[in-house]
């Protein structure tokens, strides 16, 4: 069992509860959701209840593949909301116990999805509301995060990643002339997350020209949206 603080545990299981809120409050779950193109809501709140089980149950090969969520939806596909909604709280509550063989947290597994789906989901379920400002924060620090290793372990850099009203982070050795991007803390957090079109990231405040960057992806398992996306 872990014993070491996890800053993104209390913070996982809030986002649990908000969207067990949305579940719960939703007048119709088979929507498809833009997002994720070939999952309606049902089928997302089956993946985040399906993956914490994973968790639990220590199914994590392979982590993040298309076949790995598909069989999650496969296994709670079938249950109505009120189960998977209660699947998903149990779960949820046993990551503090777990360890993790991928790196980092299995809580910080678990926010980093959860919010991401929680952001996906709000403009169909509950419009005119977002994830809150705090979360936003916390996610789009873990995101700058894999992009700073990404850039740097790909030849980019050096660089600066400014998040309005949040911070900065350096990307490699600072020094003058580097070239600067800022934006949003929600875009940013977007953006990381696969949900922004390259067109997009182009739009963000740039102080040269940002090919040399984009043109080496997001970290995987994300890639540009297909088209622009607005939430």
């Amino acid at each position: 069992m872990s014993t070491s603080p996890d800053a993104h545990l209390e913070p996982y299981l809030d986002t649990v509860e908000r969207l067990a809120d949305l579940a719960l409050g939703a007048d119709d779950l088979d929507l498809p959701v833009p997002t994720c193109p070939e999952w309606t809501a049902h089928d997302v709140f089956a993946h985040l209840a399906g993956l914490a089980e994973d968790w639990v149950d220590g199914r994590l090969e392979p982590y993040g593949s298309d076949r790995w969520t598909a069989e999650q939806i496969e296994r709670l596909g079938g249950c109505d909301i009120e189960e998977i909604v209660n699947r998903l709280r149990a779960a949820a509550r046993r990551f503090g116990e777990l360890e993790s063989p991928l790196g980092l947290t299995p809580a910080r597994w678990g926010f980093s999805d959860a919010v991401t789906h929680e952001a996906d989901l709000r403009p169909l379920l509950a419009p005119g509301t977002r994830v809150p400002d705090d979360a936003v924060a916390l996610a789009a620090a873990g995101a700058v995060s894999r992009w700073r290793h990404h850039i740097s372990t790909s030849g980019g850099g050096p660089m600066l990643v400014e998040a309005i009203g949040l911070r900065a982070w350096n990307v490699g050795e600072p020094g003058d002339g580097d070239l600067t991007v800022t934006t949003e803390p929600y875009e940013l957090f977007r953006g990381l997350f696969g949900r922004r079109s390259r067109r997009q990231f182009e739009a963000w405040e740039w102080s040269g020209d940002p090919a040399e960057v984009l043109d080496l992806d997001l970290p995987y398992p994300f890639d540009w949206a297909a088209i622009d996306i607005m939430d």
